[in-house]
């Protein structure tokens, strides 16, 4: 059977080290060396009524501050529901004051000078990047781990309802340990299995729809096999301007052009674009690849309307490499 090597990248992100925090787990010990903002609290502890949101920042990390407003607001909107924020950051006490008086949290955050416990979270799902949010249900078992920035009032609202609990988050967990073993065994049947069932767990999720592509792709039946989990991909997908991201960067990547679905990816670029500001970047690269560079001109100005500064700034230098680009083309077609 050919072997599915080019699938590795993708199951180490699904993987976890031999000690890492995992979904159903209760929260590692924290190691505040000192607490900054807000109370002191011990997500160690469940009382059966807090819900318990972990996250990991830096001064360093322009996304870091646009979840600070984010998580502001959750945690005054939901606080009387038993949420509670404790953020934690590895960086120097100097570099953090004059941090906050720019960006003040309003939730409980400390220093972890020593790293142990950005080491014993950050382990979970072998990423480093930041923000990173780890949310905790009431009995104290984590059941979901992600970026602030997508849709968590939508997973606080699934823990407070009790449609996203430690027993989902085990269900997942089981369905991801098949995934991986079907995988060790070379078993596509199996995979394929596995994949269904954490679709079906976690419907928004682009890493299980990614691994499903690839597999489709190299062993399926033809086109109408990807075409129809693109789609699929697309309804689960709505409102999560992440997947719909990555769905729409992989209908326009196909190998084979003929294989390439650019209404989807246009419609899924669009809608992402409509729920985050961000996405406005991968509907950029989705009218390039149609060739229509004064759309993505047009969607960089958009995005300047709607950015705070610092982001104007950077939406700016891209805006500027376009028009370079539609002028150049312009000149060698001789359309003045």
């Amino acid at each position: 059977m050919k072997k599915i090597l080019h699938l590795a990248a993708l199951f180490a992100l699904l993987a976890g080290s031999v000690a890492a925090l995992d979904l159903g787990d209760g929260a590692p010990d924290i190691s505040p060396a000192k607490w900054i903002t807000g109370n002191e609290a011990d997500p160690t502890k469940p009382d059966d009524r807090t819900i318990y949101l972990v996250e990991v920042w830096s001064t360093t990390c322009p996304p870091c501050v646009r979840s600070i407003s984010i998580l502001n607001d959750l945690q005054k909107r939901y606080q009387a529901d038993g949420l509670k924020i404790v953020s934690f950051t590895t960086d120097e006490e100097s570099m953090i004051l004059p941090f906050l008086e720019q960006h003040p949290m309003e939730y409980s955050s400390f220093v972890d000078q020593e790293g142990e416990t950005f080491i014993k979270y950050m382990a979970a799902d072998n990423r480093n990047t930041i923000p990173h949010a780890f949310l905790f249900d009431r009995s104290g078992r984590l059941v979901w781990i992600g970026n602030p920035l997508d849709n968590l009032e939508d997973r606080i609202k699934q823990v407070l309802d009790g449609s996203l609990n430690g027993d989902k988050a085990l269900e997942v967990r089981s369905a991801r340990d098949n995934l991986q073993a079907a995988y060790e065994e070379q078993n596509i049947d199996r995979m394929l299995s596995a994949l269904g069932d954490l679709e079906a767990l976690e419907p928004a999720n682009p890493q299980y729809y990614l691994i499903h592509h690839r597999l489709l792709s190299q062993f399926g039946d033809g086109t109408e096999d990807v075409d129809g989990l693109l789609k699929t991909w697309f309804d689960s997908a709505r409102d999560n301007s992440e997947s719909l991201v990555v769905l729409a960067m992989v209908a326009i990547g196909q190998e084979a052009p003929d294989q390439r679905n650019y209404q989807l990816a246009l419609d899924a670029a669009k809608r992402a674009f409509s729920l985050d500001f961000e996405a406005g970047l991968a509907l950029v690269e989705v009218y390039k690849e149609l060739g229509r560079l004064d759309l993505s001109i047009a969607t960089l100005d958009k995005m300047m309307e709607l950015g705070a500064p610092g982001e104007r700034e950077r939406v700016q230098t891209v805006r500027d490499f376009y028009q370079k680009a539609l002028e150049l083309g312009k000149q060698q077609t001789g359309l003045e």
